[in-house]
């Protein structure tokens, strides 16, 4: 029988194939599901965390910055809510650094400078290089497209889905009937 504490891990596995292969939308179906089956166990916080991580990723390469926004701010609520240590402040600016990103890949550039000072202030200058390269460039005036983003997330590793980090032999499959949509 099937290990149903670990199946979460087993379709999000899945999820991120579909994501390397640029299929973001059953992607997403993948990691909702595991979002969903974690909440039904305990312990299951830091599955939560890189899933929802997992999501705002495939959301961010579907151009969907308005929900990547929208998911990133609800994040940002739900960690208000825990014991402030150090974990919960480096998950936090990481966060904020995604926001951010989204408000520059929409020309939002005011929304994107208070975010990433926020979270330069919350953990140091010099612990996340995006921000601080980014918030560099913002406060000089400079304007940032698309593809200078993009150079810096892949210098940087900043998307957590890559190829060397997904187990296939793993990976499960949803069924086609099957949608947490």
């Amino acid at each position: 029988m099937e290990n149903k504490k670990m199946l979460h891990f087993r379709i999000a596995e899945r999820g991120k194939m579909h994501a390397l292969d640029k299929n973001y939308k059953e992607a997403l179906r993948h990691y909702k599901e595991a979002l969903r089956l974690t909440q039904t166990q305990k312990d299951s916080e830091l599955f939560f965390q890189h899933y929802s991580q997992c999501v705002m990723e495939a959301l961010e390469q579907l151009g969907s910055y308005d929900e990547v926004i929208s998911f990133c701010k609800n994040y940002r609520d739900f960690l208000a809510d825990k014991e402030t240590n150090v974990l919960v402040k480096k998950h936090n600016a990481f966060v904020c650094e995604r926001q951010a990103i989204q408000h520059i890949l929409k020309e939002e550039q005011e929304e994107a400078k208070t975010l990433l000072t926020n979270a330069q202030k919350e953990i140091g200058k010099g612990k996340h290089p995006i921000t601080d390269e980014l918030l560099n460039w913002l406060l000089r005036g400079y304007k940032i497209n698309k593809d200078q983003v993009t150079r810096l997330q892949k210098k940087h590793n900043y998307f957590i889905v890559r190829k060397e980090s997904v187990n296939p032999k793993i990976a499960m499959d949803l069924p086609e009937g099957i949608s947490p949509f």
